[in-house]
């Protein structure tokens, strides 16, 4: 099994690469194979409308190329799933970012789930797409670690934000899954969990990235194909971006 894993941001080195590499290899099968790329032109962090659709173009030409390249599923790193739906009509390979993924699995584990999102901007973002998704009554909390995408590596601050914010999802609002909404806290998870749990603190903790790999793996492993797909033919896309 071939996956392309497309981050949706600009400046991604091949050190972050590889650290994704190794985090996912616990999660996947063996016999899967992921390929990491990110794209060229576009904003370093996806955190608004304008960021998202802007980088979206790139993703959406990448996407189309892998499966020309006989890849069997895509994803999409990123939480806002930019570029997914649009992807989804041009491609018959499975797609996903990280957001759907994350959700059904919460949605799968509690009745009552929360969000942790990045910044007072990202709680609008997550409204829109829990209204958009059907999953608007459901969500019981949305807060932020108020931290840019960029700054999520600070992760003294995180730690104690996210800490602080998972006890009192559980106290206050009776939470019972929590998904990150930033594909890039990944690393910070197995530490969160296991300083919760010394907290006496059940709450489940999801985290994105390999919660939407392992997902994608799991819809190919299945054998089932995109139904969004319009059977578009791509020869008659004018678009320069495929040129």
């Amino acid at each position: 099994m071939r996956i392309k894993l497309i981050t949706a941001v600009t400046g991604v080195s091949n050190e972050k690469k590889e650290q994704q590499k190794v985090y996912l290899k616990r999660y996947v099968s063996d016999t899967t194979m992921i390929d990491y790329d990110n794209v060229e032109y576009g904003f370093p962090s996806i955190e608004s409308e304008t960021h998202g659709i802007f980088n979206a173009t790139e993703i959406i030409k990448k996407a189309v190329k892998a499966e020309q390249e006989g890849y069997d599923g895509i994803f999409i790193n990123c939480f806002d799933d930019p570029g997914v739906f649009a992807i989804r009509e041009l491609v018959k390979i499975p797609v996903y970012g990280g957001y759907l993924p994350s959700l059904l699995t919460a949605l799968s584990l509690g009745e009552r789930i929360g969000i942790i999102t990045t910044d007072k901007n990202g709680i609008l973002s997550e409204e829109i797409k829990a209204a958009h998704s059907g999953f608007k009554d459901k969500i019981i909390a949305i807060e932020p670690v108020e931290l840019g995408v960029l700054e999520l590596g600070d992760k003294d601050i995180l730690m104690k934000k996210l800490i602080e914010l998972c006890l009192r999802y559980e106290e206050k609002y009776r939470v019972q899954a929590v998904s990150f909404g930033c594909t890039g806290m990944y690393y910070i998870a197995d530490e969160l969990r296991e300083r919760l749990k010394a907290k006496g603190c059940n709450i489940v903790v999801i985290e994105p990235l390999a919660t939407g790999v392992k997902f994608l793996e799991t819809i190919i492993q299945l054998g089932f194909t995109n139904s969004l797909n319009y059977n578009l033919n791509m020869n008659n896309i004018n678009f320069p971006l495929y040129k």
